[in-house]
């Protein structure tokens, strides 16, 4: 069976799980399975199968990628994707449930890879004025070429800590150099909903893994909004991964009207010698130790597994803290610490909002120690710190 995946930079190509160098179907070749991310709708992908058929490819249907990486690789308990599309970030979450691997929610955030080069581009003509007085967004064919090359130079500056670029323009060479830091900070405004996103998801689910699309995990700021949302293990997912999933799904009837499946709930594959996805070095040993009391006033107090409510007003009991009136956006009963088989979470209840380290919580995220959770404008800031375990966890 052959497999295909579109994508931004071309279309890879499997088969049998091995990766495939054809640019063009073999003769005699069966009917393809397609790998298709969330950004691929239903008007897309009719498109995509009239111009697959144009270039004479026979195709079996199409399957979400995450739900045949899940299926083919036998990963455990819940997954979420993590896809960088051009104009979105596509969070997906897959569910095992032993038998099969069924997508079970999605959530789509703009931006994308368009936005996170825009703001690097700002950054960068920046830098370039203050350097050398040449801005580079007056000249297009500098424009352009400093534009394609920037998620390169990104991912150069998040593995050496620095990248270098020269500007050609008029005859001239102009050295620019970005650092992982800047642009981790001209990333942030636009990773900060995806973080506040995925650990939503992440919180939400007993146990889960993430599958990060290998791209985007290689971006300054990822690996923090990634090791935010406390799970087990992460796998970066390598171009052409997808490819090699579906094309291990086995062949199916064609379709009486013409049309062609698409697949949402695949069968765990038999074991195979499919090359396992790469782990993220050290996305576990990096994460922070989970809070276990909570700060106010020079106390601190135990987070356990009955719950702290906080607010102006929560009501009467040992689980509670009582916050003063009259603090600006500050709820009577404004979110709940829980602490839970070693894992704590704020779950938030309020109108205005719980902002964890400046990032707004969106219903619920875990907590670790070395944060400052924040409730209202200007609100109540609350240190979190790790102490020793509180009894009954």
């Amino acid at each position: 069976m052959r497999g295909l995946e579109p994508g931004i930079a071309g279309t890879a190509f499997a088969r049998d799980g091995r990766t495939d160098a054809e640019a063009s179907p073999a003769e005699g070749d069966p009917a393809a399975w397609v790998a298709v991310g969330l950004d691929q709708d239903a008007a897309t992908m009719g498109a995509l199968l009239r111009e697959l058929r144009a270039d004479r490819h026979a195709v079996q249907g199409f399957a979400d990628r995450s739900v045949a990486l899940v299926a083919a690789h036998r990963l455990p308990g819940a997954q979420i994707a993590i896809d960088l599309a051009r104009t979105q970030v596509l969070l997906a979450v897959v569910l095992n449930d032993g038998a099969t691997a069924q997508l079970q929610r999605t959530v789509r955030l703009p931006g994308g890879e368009q936005r996170l080069t825009d703001a690097w581009l700002a950054l960068a003509a920046r830098t370039l004025v203050q350097q050398t007085r040449f801005d580079p967004l007056h000249d297009l064919r500098c424009e352009q070429a400093l534009r394609a090359a920037l998620p390169g130079l990104a991912a150069e500056a998040q593995r050496e800590g620095q990248a270098r670029y020269r500007v050609e323009s008029a005859g001239r060479e102009l050295p620019l150099t970005l650092t992982r830091d800047q642009l981790a900070a001209a990333a942030a405004p636009h990773l900060e909903p995806v973080a506040a996103a995925l650990q939503a998801l992440a919180a939400g689910l007993p146990e889960c893994g993430l599958l990060v699309d290998a791209r985007f995990a290689a971006f300054p700021g990822v690996p923090a909004l990634v090791a935010g949302a406390h799970v087990a293990q992460v796998h970066a997912v390598p171009a052409g991964s997808a490819a090699r999933a579906v094309s291990l799904l086995p062949a199916a009837a064609p379709l009486q009207s013409g049309a062609v499946q698409y697949l949402t709930r695949i069968p765990l594959q038999p074991a195979t010698d499919i090359e396992p996805l790469p782990r993220i070095a050290g996305a576990d040993d990096d994460r922070r130790p989970m809070a276990t009391h909570v700060v106010y006033r020079g106390r601190a107090i135990p987070i356990d597994g009955e719950g702290l409510v906080i607010g102006r007003d929560p009501g009467e009991g040992a689980g509670v803290l009582l916050l003063p009136e009259g603090v600006a956006g500050l709820s009577r009963r404004h979110c709940t610490l829980r602490r839970e088989r070693g894992r704590t979470q704020v779950v938030d209840h309020s109108r205005y909002g719980s902002f964890l380290d400046g990032a707004r919580v969106r219903g619920r995220a875990y907590l670790a120690a070395g944060s400052t959770l924040r409730l209202g404008t200007p609100g109540v800031e609350l240190p979190l710190v790790a102490l020793q375990e509180p009894a009954g966890n």
